[in-house]
């Protein structure tokens, strides 16, 4: 068995045996949610059931399929992939067949000119039918072009239907790093990209700054103008935020109204800086409901930003910037607040106290 089988095998029982002492039934997608805990590459899922196991010391099934829905299932993505994968594996076992089944007919047309050739040199003394030897070489020389014809064809063909799957891939899988409503990153995104920024600056040692932000009030534009607006105000919010992220920055639609930006290389003041541009740029202009045309108001929108610390963890980094977030919403919302005035303040509250 090979090492791949036996880790296979590992993750299996490791997620049977948390099915079984969570008291949750050993459904196909409680043991699908709980394999990849186990396997260990899916760090926001672990963080979430990590979380809950310390709090509860379970995990419920509401939590369970909350969870499964929105880190592991991706089954309208899953099957266009494995159509694709189909679609290629057989164009290649196709391919492969015909250069097999070419291959030998060319062989034996080598064979039948070899016999031939031998035969003509015999011909002067045992076989004085030379025209008959000749046709057989012309009919064999043409079957090896009619042979090689067809590859070439079937080859051309395969390089193009080659071309269009490598397309279809590409665009499905950008498609799935994508939010469906405002056209960035999404959530899943987000996870995996963090995590890997946070390695590069941990091993270059560079900073790296984290942005939460919340549009402020939101429910009341969904409550007073009905959800299409409420979807045209994060389409608006998400533009703004775009137009202000460049480079390896990646802006995120973290959930709901809320929306994340992972800055590499960047400085905690650098990042509070790009942050309220950001938020200027949001409050400085007007909505206007598109079918109406009636005056929306403005956007506001609250802020936090965190730097990442030595050893720490992605869900330590997300909570001190959310911490943050919800400081600035406290304070009056439409601001931002970064871990250095939160810090400022806390100590502030504690000393009002005493």
């Amino acid at each position: 068995m090979t090492e791949r089988s036996d880790d296979t095998h590992r993750f299996a029982e490791m997620a049977l045996a948390a099915l079984k002492a969570t008291g949750l039934s050993a459904t196909p997608r409680n043991y699908e949610l709980w394999f990849a805990h186990a396997e260990g590459k899916n760090p926001a899922l672990s963080a979430h059931i990590q979380k809950a196991m310390d709090e509860t010391g379970k995990v419920s099934q509401e939590m369970a399929d909350k969870l499964y829905d929105q880190l592991v299932q991706h089954n309208d993505i899953s099957n266009d992939v494995i159509n694709l994968v189909t679609r290629f594996h057989t164009e290649v076992t196709d391919l492969w067949d015909l250069v097999e089944k070419t291959g030998e007919s060319t062989s034996g047309h080598n064979k039948e000119l070899t016999n031939l050739s031998e035969q003509l040199r015999e011909s002067t003394n045992s076989y004085p039918a030379v025209g008959t030897l000749l046709e057989g070489v012309l009919s064999v020389t043409k079957n090896m072009m009619a042979e090689n014809a067809k590859l070439e064809n079937r080859l051309a063909a395969s390089a193009e239907e080659v071309t269009n799957l490598q397309r279809d891939v590409e665009a499905i899988q950008a498609e799935a790093m994508r939010d469906a409503l405002t056209g960035i990153a999404n959530r899943a995104t987000f996870d995996r990209s963090l995590d890997k920024h946070m390695n590069e600056a941990t091993e270059a040692n560079e900073p790296l700054a984290l942005v939460l932000s919340d549009i402020d009030h939101f429910k009341k534009f969904n409550d007073t103008w009905g959800h299409q607006t409420g979807d045209q105000v994060l389409r608006f919010v998400a533009d703004v935020m775009n137009s202000n992220v460049k480079g390896k920055d990646l802006l995120a639609r973290y959930g709901g109204e809320e929306f994340a930006i992972v800055l590499p290389g960047t400085s905690l003041e650098n990042a509070h800086m790009l942050a309220d541009r950001i938020r200027n740029a949001v409050e400085s202009r007007r909505l206007r409901k598109r079918r109406t045309d009636e005056d929306l108001g403005i956007v506001t929108m609250s802020m936090g930003v965190a730097l990442l610390r030595e050893g720490e963890s992605m869900e330590s980094l997300i909570d001190r910037a959310d911490s943050c977030l919800y400081a600035a919403k406290r304070a009056g919302r439409n601001r931002v607040m970064d871990e250095n005035e939160y810090e400022a303040l806390a100590q502030t509250d504690e000393k009002g106290v005493a």
